[in-house]
């Protein structure tokens, strides 16, 4: 089978997850319009259970199947390499209707539980989407640890284009009903997206299969026979501990909302305020420290199966290799991302949501200024838990997570309770959660990869170009906002930082051959930045 760069894979990933991201921000603007904030809160009732058991089912499968998939390979036993995959879909299979059994049949206890009755319909129209999702998992993974990203990327936006399309149109049908029958329509478009994105990857599969079979005929027939009790040990080994660590950053919020608002009280803040800011926090302001984070993301499913096919293969110059690129690319997103979000906080916040009255929006810049510190760490996060899962260290990252969690569990609670900060201790808890997981995973991966860091091209460069970004961002602004003003400063500010940045980048040769190497048209793009000395060879 082709091997592909985890770079190419990376952008793959990331391209399709901004896209991705972009069709979901597009599909809740018309469906608010639509079916109303009482049909939206039916449909948000219909998650909180629902993510909980996506989480359970499915959170460490694909990381678990491309892993043990890209050791096989690496092995060149294609034959066990499809058996895993196979076995997973089986597996999968039984977890995805049995999860859907107990949602369906717990849906109208739920709903009473929520407080909305009539949220039972959303509930019971999403239901049958955790069988879909389960599955789409295991292959998912299995294309994953063959280091094919394509499927992954357009499933996802086939997930995204029918959640728009299908949910809007079924929202429209069902709303003259009521908005909990239009929440119930939109739902029924987010299940049959799901649906659609399972069918394009078995259609993708079929296309493969004969590849796959080629493949699988090559491998000797010496090789001990594994057996399937034996490999779906070995997948619920590793994918229990990555599905305990997804469940943690829930947890942190369940916890949130259990101390926050309380502690708001505490300090004589007055109910409908303290409901307000925690409002702010959670649904206005913590999702846009996970936009920068998209791009982490796809790096980090591409570096698990990268990284694990080096690992089995004792191949340590390639270990350190990808880790080093890693970390650098991280630290090269990561770092930009947190300064612009920290300069331009509050006309960020102005810009998305300008419909605020002027204290919330001052409010939302300010516990935006304070998240974006933990932009840095929460991309690092990201990374370095994929690098450690290659390297075979599943529960390490977990267990640094969960101490960051406790840290952030005491900063939330003692911070809130100081008047002068408040709402801002929750966020400064958060920023605290990630920078403590991340150095703790940063120390895992320098002892387990060996890899040596350079200060000059980890640090001293990506700091460099950050500043020059972070002054333009500023100093253009300033400008901007005196001439033109509003939100369209701010657009043009962000412009100027990502040109600025960019230039940056290439003048002290923060790239080098091998960033180029797999990236689709990056022969060429290397060749020319070359002949310009513009990268490192």
């Amino acid at each position: 089978m082709t091997k592909k760069s985890f770079i190419k894979g990376a952008a793959i990933l990331a391209a399709a997850g901004l896209i991705s991201k972009f069709i979901g921000a597009m599909f809740r603007i018309p469906l608010t319009n639509l079916i109303g904030s009482i049909g939206m809160s039916y449909y948000q009732m219909a998650y909180p259970i629902y993510s909980f058991l996506l989480i359970i089912s499915s959170a460490g499968i694909p990381t678990a199947i491309s892993k043990m998939v890209a050791e096989y390979i690496a092995l060149r036993n294609y034959r066990d390499a499809h058996r895993v995959f196979q076995l997973s879909v089986k597996l999968m299979l039984v977890i995805g209707i049995s999860t859907f059994i107990v949602f369906f049949a717990g849906s109208s206890l739920t709903a009473r539980i929520t407080g909305a009755d009539e949220a039972v319909y959303a509930i019971r129209a999403i239901a049958p989407s955790l069988i879909f999702v389960t599955l789409i998992s295991s292959f998912r993974g299995y294309f994953q640890g063959m280091q094919y990203m394509t499927p992954t990327a357009l499933s996802q936006i086939v997930e995204q284009l029918g959640k728009l399309i299908l949910g809007i149109w079924f929202a429209s049908i069902y709303i003259s009903k009521g908005p909990e029958y239009g929440a119930a329509g939109a739902v029924v478009g987010v299940t049959l997206a799901e649906g659609a994105a399972l069918v394009l990857l078995m259609g993708m599969y079929q296309r493969k299969k004969k590849e796959i079979h080629y493949y699988m005929k090559r491998t000797p027939r010496t090789r001990p026979v594994i057996s399937n009790r034996s490999i779906l040990m070995r997948l619920s080994a590793i994918a229990f501990p990555i599905t305990i660590g997804a469940s943690i950053m829930p947890l942190m919020a369940v916890a949130d909302s259990l101390i926050v608002v309380n502690r708001l009280k505490q300090i004589g803040i007055d109910e409908d305020s303290a409901l307000r800011m925690y409002g702010i926090l959670t649904g206005s302001v913590s999702p846009l420290i996970n936009f920068p984070a998209v791009l982490t993301i796809a790096m980090a499913m591409s570096l698990v199966p990268a990284i694990s096919e080096s690992y089995v293969s004792k191949d340590t110059i390639n270990i350190k290799q990808k880790t080093e690129t890693g970390i650098r690319l991280t630290l090269l997103m990561g770092l930009p991302a947190a300064a612009g979000m920290a300069i331009l906080s509050r006309p960020i916040c102005a810009l998305l949501y300008g419909s605020l009255p002027e204290m919330e929006i001052t409010t939302a810049g300010q516990l935006l200024a304070i998240l974006s510190i933990g932009v840095i760490f929460l991309t690092l996060v990201q990374t370095q838990t994929a690098i450690l899962q290659g390297l075979n260290k599943i529960s390490t990252p977990v267990k640094n997570l969960a101490i960051g969690g406790l840290f952030k569990i005491a900063a939330t609670y003692i911070l809130v309770g100081v008047p002068e900060i408040n709402i801002r201790g929750a966020a400064i808890g958060t920023a605290i959660c990630y920078g403590v997981a991340a150095l703790l995973d940063l120390a895992a991966v320098l002892r387990c990869s060996q890899v040596q860091m350079k200060v000059m091209n980890h640090f001293v460069k990506p700091v460099i170009a950050t500043t020059a970004m972070a002054l333009s961002v500023f100093f253009s602004y300033e400008f901007f906002n005196g001439v033109i003003g509003g939100n369209r400063a701010t657009l043009l500010s962000i412009a100027v930082g990502i040109i600025v940045y960019a230039v940056m980048l290439l003048l002290i040769g923060a790239f080098n051959s091998y960033d180029f190497e797999m990236l689709p048209g990056g022969k060429k793009l290397e060749h020319i930045l070359s002949r310009l000395k513009l990268i490192r060879s």
